[in-house]
């Protein structure tokens, strides 16, 4: 006895091209013609449609679906909705984001991860509540160092630093040190304009 061959059926499309007159809650009222369609956005459609973008969309019995951005005026931004958990990736190659003006990354959860990495730019600005940071070796060269700052606490298991040239202007300065306290240089000056105190159980000079 022969098996019945197995039908498909396939649901009939129509491309049509239209302009975006309304937008309610998700869906895109599109005028054509003598006649009105409502469509929602394609997945594959990344660019999300505007009022008065003239797209183009598919009719089925089932539901249209607006698939392209074809016209746009160039005054309104342009905004890419992607869908939820969306990955990037260029396999085997390089990925560049480019931008003639800015490029901003808002999100409440904000990671970068790489084996290596090259950071420069020319003017920059950070601004943060708190910032935790460790670092294994850093190598830093820097021409100009401005840094204002209310409160700075530092712990340090150790640190060795080789300066050029330093030239500090404090108001205060309070260093407690609960073991050895050594400084060593070819000339050491020391000036006070009122008082110069040195207490301690033994003083040596000399």
């Amino acid at each position: 006895m022969a098996l019945p061959m197995q039908q498909t059926y396939h649901e009939e499309m129509f491309f049509h091209s239209g302009t975006v007159q309304q937008i309610l809650d998700k869906k895109y009222i599109i005028t054509l013609a003598q006649r009105r369609v409502i469509a929602v956005k394609a997945v594959g459609c990344l660019l999300l449609p505007e009022a008065g973008d003239t797209v183009l969309f598919v009719e089925g019995p089932a539901k249209t679906y607006i698939l392209s951005i074809l016209v746009r005026d160039d005054t309104h931004p342009a905004q890419v909705s992607l869908p939820a958990d969306t990955m990037i990736a260029a396999r085997g190659g390089d990925l560049l984001l480019r931008a003639e003006g800015k490029i901003a990354l808002a999100a409440p959860d904000l990671g970068f991860y790489a084996d290596k990495g090259v950071a420069e730019i020319r003017e920059t600005a950070f601004t943060g509540n708190r910032v935790e940071i460790s670092i294994h070796s850093l190598s830093t060269f820097w021409q100009t160092v401005e840094r204002k700052a209310g409160r700075v606490l530092e712990r340090i298991a150790q640190l060795y630093r080789s300066v050029g040239s330093e030239d500090s202007r404090l108001g205060q300065l309070h260093c407690r040190v609960e073991e050895g306290y050594s400084v060593e240089a070819r000339e050491v000056s020391i000036e006070a304009d009122e008082r110069l105190r040195l207490d301690g159980e033994q003083v040596e000079l000399g």
